[in-house]
């Protein structure tokens, strides 16, 4: 069985998002940038972001990083892969 690359390249493509605003110190409202000074397009991936609070849109078409809520958002994902491979381990050991 080959694993999906899909999670690898939504998590590059993430990063690439994420590093942008951070590159240029767009990480509060004062500082917020558009998408096009942080040589960003319109995507499904930053809707994502702004639905989950880690990009705020300061002022119209102005957006910033929010810190906490990406690291929020990082510690969930450990998390959650932490418990996909614990439950992975479980399964793997009642089916033998």
């Amino acid at each position: 069985m080959v694993p999906s690359l899909a999670p690898i390249i939504i998590s590059k493509k993430r990063r690439r998002i994420i590093n942008a605003f951070r590159a240029n110190g767009a990480t509060s409202a004062e500082s917020a940038r558009s998408l096009g000074e942080l040589g960003l397009s319109d995507s499904i991936l930053l809707e994502i972001q702004k639905l989950r609070g880690i990009l705020v849109e300061a002022e119209p078409n102005r957006f910033y990083l929010d810190e906490l809520q990406e690291r929020k958002a990082v510690r969930f994902r450990r998390i959650l892969v932490v418990a996909l491979i614990v439950l992975a381990v479980i399964i793997g050991l009642c089916l033998k």
